[in-house]
Order: C-alpha cells, then structure tokens, then sequence
C-alpha cells in the first residue's frame, strides 16, 4: 500500500508535537500557568491532528459495506 502524501503530512505533524509535548522540563513542574500554556500549545493540536486527520485519511479510503463482499 503506497502512503499517500495527506497521510505523510499527518504523520509528520503528529510526530512533531508528539515530540514537543513530551520535551523534558516544559513546563516547569507546578508552574500552573506554564503547564496551561505548554497544553494549549501542543496537547490541544495533537487532539485536532489526530481527529481531522483520521477523517481526512479515512474518507480516501471508503470502507465496502459488508453486504457487498457477500455478494
């Protein structure tokens, strides 16, 4: 199966704030407003990369319906 570039540019992103939510230290432990910010910043696109991109992934790969593969 060949990766098509939408799911590359998904990966990628993923990976990216994968890694910038996972940076040793940031935010500063009990720095609440840090935390909030380092949140904001990485956690929050990693929600809407991980959503739109499993939609936009999935609707270039259209799933048969079972009744068809029966037939």
């Amino acid at each position: 199966m060949k990766v098509t570039k939408t799911e590359m540019i998904w990966l990628l992103a993923t990976a990216l704030f994968y890694v910038l939510y996972n940076l040793p230290g940031v935010p500063a432990l009990l720095d609440a407003r840090g935390m909030g910010i380092h949140g904001i910043l990485t956690v929050v696109p990693l929600w809407i990369l991980c959503y739109a991109g499993m939609t936009k992934v999935y609707s270039e790969y259209k799933l048969r319906d079972q009744d068809e593969k029966e037939e």
